[in-house]
C-alpha cells in the first residue's frame, strides 16, 4: 500500500529548465523507489488501485510506492510558457490554458531530491503540452527517461458532459492504463507497441485507451524481463 503524507507542498524556488532530449543509451538501476505526486486536483481514492496495478505489472521493480503529497504550481510560475488552445477533443469553443510538461517535471524533480526516490510520477488535472514537441497538445501522458519522471493528465480522460462521474470505473481504468503506460516507458523505453490490446500501444483518443488492456503483451513483457535480468533481480 502507498504511504500517505497529507501535507501540501508549495514551491518558492525559481524554475530551472530541464533538458528535454531523450537518450536510449542511459541506464537506470532497478529496483527503485517510486514517488507519486498530485499536482492540482486529483481524488486520492485512485491511489489504492494505482498501487495495486503497479505492483502487479511491475512486480519487484519498486521497493516501495510512496505518495509524497499534493502540490500546486506556484502562482508566480503559473503563467510562464502557458498556451491557450481550443480543446478539440471536448468540442468546446472556449480556449483552455495548457501548461508545459517541463514545468511539472521540475516540481517532481524537486520532490525526488527532497525525499530520496528514484522514479517520479506526477498525476494532474491540468491540460498539458509537450516541452519536447510543442505540437503535442492535451497530452494523456508523457515520460522523460533522462530524469526518470512521468506525467499523466486526467484532463481529457474525464467526460466533459458529466464531471460528476470523474472516478467511475471507466475513467479510473483510463487513468490506471496511462499510469502503467508511462511507467512502462521509463523501464523499457520510449517505443510504442503495435499489439492492439497492449497497454504500451499509443492512444490518440480515449476510445483507444478504453479498447486496450491494462497489461503488457508478450513482447513487452519479454522486454521487462530483460531489464530484470540485466539488473539481476
Amino acid at each position: 500500500m502507498p504511504k500517505y503524507q497529507n501535507n501540501k507542498y508549495f514551491f518558492i524556488n525559481q524554475e530551472i529548465p530541464l533538458p528535454t532530449s531523450q537518450y536510449h543509451s542511459i541506464n537506470h538501476i532497478f529496483p527503485s523507489h517510486l514517488g507519486i505526486i498530485f499536482i492540482g486536483k486529483i481524488l486520492p481514492s485512485i491511489l489504492t488501485k494505482i498501487d495495486f496495478y503497479i505492483n502487479k505489472i511491475f512486480n519487484s521493480f519498486f521497493y516501495e510506492i510512496l505518495f509524497i503529497g499534493e502540490t500546486e504550481i506556484p502562482s508566480f510560475l503559473y503563467e510562464s510558457e502557458i498556451r491557450e488552445e481550443h480543446n478539440l477533443l471536448k468540442q468546446t469553443s472556449k480556449k483552455v490554458i495548457l501548461q508545459p510538461t517541463n514545468k511539472l517535471y521540475n516540481i517532481i524533480k524537486n520532490l525526488m531530491k527532497d525525499h530520496n526516490f528514484n522514479v517520479g510520477l506526477g498525476l494532474t488535472d491540468l491540460p498539458l503540452y509537450s516541452s519536447n514537441d510543442k505540437s503535442l497538445l492535451f497530452l494523456f501522458g508523457e515520460s522523460n527517461i533522462n530524469h526518470q519522471c512521468a506525467l499523466v493528465s486526467t484532463h481529457n480522460l474525464i467526460p466533459h458532459f458529466n464531471e460528476d462521474s470523474e472516478y467511475n470505473l471507466k475513467v479510473r481504468n483510463r487513468i490506471i492504463k496511462e499510469v502503467i503506460h508511462e511507467i512502462g516507458h521509463l523501464i523499457i523505453g520510449l517505443e510504442h507497441c503495435l499489439t492492439r490490446d497492449c497497454v504500451m500501444r499509443y492512444s490518440k483518443i480515449i476510445e483507444e485507451i478504453d479498447s486496450k488492456s491494462v497489461n503488457l503483451c508478450k513482447k513487452c513483457q519479454s522486454k521487462l524481463n530483460e531489464v530484470r535480468l540485466k539488473n539481476n533481480f
